[in-house]
């Protein structure tokens, strides 16, 4: 599969069987292991039809998107991801997937974006923060949720996000960090020099006194949006719930970015 042709050292057998090649259509459909998984779900019968007309893998999919309803298509994407992470955890990790499992977290993940897609939020205000702190090659290190209590306006929530970021590397005694923010507003805030008496004004002060007095060799810059996606996923899982999470391990909503951002 592509992995091999950019050199990744992976077995070109499926893992998940150990009786076929891997390439795509097997894997995501004709390995045993997989089919199972189809069986479990309520795709199962559009599934095999389109497999049984000897279409390649893209082809399958793309049929069965124009064939399936929209919840039917984000179900059958999310499966499509649960067994890429069953064949990853396999090759990576040594660890065995349930078939099950391998369903359930296909809809867990499924539930987790359709409730955070379906939180509704002023255009004007904001009440989600997400932190992800990575490492120089860009691989997972920790990450926080936190619902800001109350509701503020945008730009005041973005300089809050920087406050606290500040403050919790500070309390991590990480190193060198550079933060990445996409509120330009912020960013350009940040390293003025000049007075703003304004709310706002006084959050960007307490940060500019936490950065000169903990920080050396470290930055504070800007980035599109569309380079902060993991930052972007966390606040719109942090609808979630009402507190605070510190979370060890990469959970569902940004790990297809993280694998896309070392590809």
């Amino acid at each position: 599969m592509r992995l091999r042709e950019k050199r990744v050292n992976c077995p070109p057998h499926c893992v998940l069987c150990n009786s076929a090649d891997e390439d795509s259509l097997h894997l995501f459909f004709n390995c045993p292991s997989s089919s199972n998984v189809w069986n479990l779900s309520n795709l199962s019968n559009d599934v095999k039809i389109a497999v049984t007309q000897g279409l390649n893998s893209n082809a399958v999919i793309f049929h069965l998107l124009q064939v399936l309803s929209a919840e039917e298509s984000a179900l059958f994407a999310t499966i499509l991801w649960s067994i890429w992470k069953q064949r990853n955890n396999k090759i990576w990790n040594d660890v065995t997937d349930a078939q099950n499992f391998v369903l359930e977290r296909a809809s867990s993940l499924l539930y987790e974006w359709n409730a955070a897609r379906n939180a509704r939020l002023n255009n004007n205000v904001v009440n989600r923060d997400g932190i992800c702190i990575r490492d120089d090659e860009g691989a997972f290190v920790i990450a926080r949720t936190k619902c800001l209590t109350p509701k503020c306006d945008v730009h005041i929530g973005e300089a809050l996000g920087l406050l606290t970021a500040l403050q919790w590397v500070h309390e991590l005694q990480l190193g060198p960090i550079e933060f990445e923010l996409d509120s330009k507003k912020v960013v350009d805030s940040f390293g003025a020099n000049r007075h703003d008496s304004t709310e706002f004004g006084a959050i960007i002060n307490d940060c500019k006194t936490l950065f000169n007095h903990f920080y050396e060799n470290s930055s504070v810059e800007f980035v599109r949006r569309q380079a902060n996606g993991t930052a972007h996923e966390l606040a719109k899982a942090a609808t979630l719930s009402t507190n605070f999470h510190i979370l060890v391990t990469p959970p569902h909503c940004i790990e297809h970015i993280l694998i896309n951002d070392m590809l």
